[in-house]
């Protein structure tokens, strides 16, 4: 029987989703400081999976919760806080570093941390079940509850994460959910059950800062020796090595990528033979002594190669980590680039920030430069990268003076034809501001760095090269790289001349790889990969074992049929007296498709605007469920009906509105301040965040009528539903775009709508 919720059961409830939503951050982190980018997307994945199946045991079991409600909601959140405590420990116990393959000990291990890893999020999930079962006559204050405390947890994981490691911060979070099964029940045994996890919480915390019980091996200091520095931030694990099998580098490692780190010896700045950036000085000797900005520092090669042929350097990183290492840990080896005289430096996206500043440059420079935050090289496809689009390009080249020099450097061939692939974004960017022979206005010279395999250097302005400039290009890139490529008088090799002779469209359009230029729509630089083409053997050219788009698109196959297991099965295992009918469940299925297709595309939509991607990740989340749980709390004493088919309506005209329109918008306001940024963003998602919150407590109000034993498994049907949409948004962006992708979400809202008018009803709804 239904029954009020204490005060102190919501403050309760709230604490355990704020754990929830923190964990599976602090997870991505985690997962992604030892895996690739694509791994630690199935890991967060599974986690809402977890969430979702511990619904479903609520639902198909519920003699095993049939006790006292508050005593219940104690000891599955005191059990939830041992979880966490103890997760990290056996978690750091196993070997996840792929030594560049996949064999079957690796595909065991990993399997083991994705299934210890969905514990926690599985009793999160009986601890939500219950509450919203148990309290069901207060459904929109319970789920308000929900997604307030998910709000706090969005919104503090991120910051948190500058206080140290994640293993160790996951610890942390036993003592939250230790609180809320105090909180919950009055019962003592209970509360000596949470305490001890507390205790538990607090041993290990002690011996993670005092001993390496909780240090998680990243898997690549048996090869560079003993890190000289650490730092877990918000977007990396960066690490420093001064490597002793290099006289002239150090390394700067950031979760799987790396960088090499120049050692400066005296007041001697060195010099692009000794840095090896050969290719990338031409540019420099072009425009001679001048201003400079280097977008993404680095190891600081780039920095010092433009130092030393008399420029004035603007660095914008957006890795606060790697400044740490560099400047800080190796910072008696690197001669700290970042901090020199003449070089400014400042923390932030390159585009958001080059967006706000009115400043004309005599080169901009982008060398092997990624907006990383959780990926290996092998997992770049399946992050969106906003430095290489159309539209950044125009950008770069709005802010270049008279002359001014765009030089961008990719390797020949990491996950595809990256060179190329910039060839073509350059060339169409040029087009795309009415240049009718844009190869005038661009060379691509091919060298080899000292990363190892060929790259190539695009040099890009827009006046044409004189015939002055081009030999001089020519006798330059013959002494310092490789030749020249591709430029005014034509390609030197096969794809390039299939270039020449093809122009943009159709050599983008008929080349084996996807190498049509970017967009801000599709930025997906990395994936080069095309349907037509999926079984083929250089499908992706990658020089790493495991193809990106190919795990991408078999986690999705996994996680759909997991999800269509997890959707049926109760339907069996359920007693016959309360299994609803399917077609009652199809509501709570469109509204969690819809509900995180809109919330990956609101954050993709926002990275640029505010410049960072974790400001994109907290304030999108926070506003979505904070006014989300806004939206819930108002539908107390609102007609179900009426109010269902209104929020639903408005939604599906909000979304289409900003799939359209909120890009252009935010475009136009970018010049604001951050603290300006934030609170557009934040006037923007409320609205339609509102709405959405409204849909959940409305529905659970016609199943609890129609089908009152089934809310458990409406609930759980919704959580598998985010599960699927987790993925399938991405592959949607990657194959049509974020726009579409939005559209997909307000397909889902009209599904709902359409449930809402013309589905079942009981007599009345109204309470």
């Amino acid at each position: 029987m239904s029954n009020q919720p204490r005060p102190g059961a919501l403050l309760a409830l709230a604490l355990v989703t704020a754990a929830a939503l923190a964990l599976q951050i602090l997870l991505t982190r985690i997962f992604s400081s030892v895996l690739a980018y694509h791994f630690s997307f199935l890991a967060i994945s599974l986690s809402l999976l977890g969430t979702g199946a511990g619904a479903l045991a609520v639902y198909i079991w519920p003699h095993w919760f049939a006790k006292e409600s508050n005593r219940e909601l104690g000891k599955w959140s005191a059990w939830f806080a041992l979880s966490l405590a103890l997760l990290p420990l056996l978690l750091v116990q196993l070997d996840l570093a792929m030594a560049g393959k996949m064999d079957s000990g690796f595909i065991f291990r990993f399997a083991v941390a994705c299934a210890l890893a969905s514990i926690p999020p599985f009793l999160s999930g009986v601890v939500v079940a219950l509450a919203i079962t148990r309290f069901s006559s207060s459904i929109g204050i319970v789920y308000a509850a929900d997604l307030i405390g998910a709000g706090i947890g969005a919104l503090l994981a991120v910051p948190v994460l500058w206080l140290g490691p994640a293993p160790n911060l996951v610890v942390g979070l036993a003592l939250v959910a230790a609180a809320a099964a105090i909180l919950y029940s009055q019962d003592g045994v209970v509360r000596r059950f949470a305490g001890a996890a507390a205790v538990t919480s607090i041993a290990l915390l002690i011996l993670g800062s005092t001993t390496s019980i909780l240090y998680l091996d990243p898997g690549h200091s048996g090869r560079q020796g003993e890190p000289v520095g650490e730092h877990w931030t918000p977007l990396t694990r960066s690490f420093g090595y001064a490597s002793e099998r290099s006289k002239d580098f150090a390394f700067l490692l950031y979760d799987r990528a790396y960088a090499p780190v120049p050692i400066v010896r005296g007041d001697q700045l060195p010099t692009w033979e000794i840095l090896r950036t050969g290719p990338q000085s031409i540019g420099y000797e072009l425009t001679g002594p001048g201003h400079a900005l280097i977008i993404g520092g680095g190891g600081g090669r780039d920095i010092y190669t433009a130092l030393s042929l008399g420029q004035t350097v603007d660095v914008i990183e957006l890795n606060e980590g790697i400044r740490m290492v560099v400047d800080g840990d190796l910072g008696h080896l690197s001669g700290r680039p970042y901090s020199r005289a003449n070089v400014s430096t400042v923390i932030g996206d390159g585009r958001s920030a080059l967006a706000s500043r009115d400043t004309l440059y005599d080169q901009i420079h982008l060398g092997f430069t990624d907006t990383l935050s959780a990926n290996a090289a092998q997992g770049f496809a399946l992050a969106e990268n906003n430095l290489y689009t159309v539209e950044a390009f125009q950008e770069y080249l709005d802010h270049l003076k008279p002359k001014g020099i765009l030089n961008v450097s990719r390797l020949y061939e990491l996950v595809g034809t990256e060179a190329l692939r910039v060839a073509v974004l350059a060339q169409a960017s040029l087009e795309a501001r009415g240049i009718d022979n844009p190869r005038d206005h661009m060379v691509v010279i091919k060298g080899r760095d000292f990363l190892g395999p060929p790259s190539g250097t695009v040099l890009l302005r827009l006046e044409p090269y004189t015939a002055e400039e081009l030999a001089l290009i020519e006798r330059l890139a013959k002494a310092r790289g490789q030749g020249v490529v591709y430029g005014p008088r034509g390609g030197t090799e096969d794809e390039w001349k299939e270039l020449e002779a093809k122009g943009v469209e159709v050599f983008c359009n008929s080349f084996e790889l996807n190498v049509c230029p970017p967009t801000d729509d599709k930025p997906f630089f990395f994936n080069m990969s095309r349907l037509r083409s999926f079984w083929s053997p250089r499908e992706n050219s990658t020089i790493y074992g495991a193809n990106p788009f190919k795990m991408l698109m078999l986690t999705a196959f996994i996680l759909a049929v997991l999800s269509l297991i997890a959707f049926v099965a109760p339907l069996w295992m359920a007693p016959g007296a309360s299994r609803p009918p399917i077609a009652s469940l199809g509501y709570f299925w469109f509204i969690g498709l819809g509900f995180l297709l809109v919330e990956i595309t609101l954050i993709q939509r926002l990275v640029l605007f505010l410049g960072y991607p974790t400001y994109a990740l907290s304030v999108v989340l926070f506003t979505l469920l904070i006014f989300s749980g806004v939206g819930s709390a108002m539908t107390t004493s609102l007609d179900a009906r009426s109010a269902m088919r209104a929020a639903l309506g408005t939604v599906v005209l909000l979304i289409v509105a900003s799939a359209f329109f909120l890009q252009p918008l935010l475009r136009q306001l970018i010049w604001l301040p951050l603290a300006g940024r934030v609170v557009v963003s934040i006037l923007l998602v409320a609205p339609i965040a509102t709405c959405l919150g409204m849909a959940m407590p409305l529905g659970l109000r016609r199943m609890e009528a129609l089908h009152p034993l089934a809310l458990p498994y409406a609930w759980g049907v919704n959580g598998i539903a985010s599960v699927l949409a987790s993925v399938l948004g991405v592959v949607v962006a990657m194959i049509f775009g974020f726009t579409v992708a939005g559209l997909l979400a307000a397909a889902c809202y009209v599904g709902a709508w359409a449930d809402a008018t013309w589905g079942r009803w009981p007599s009345s709804t109204a309470s």
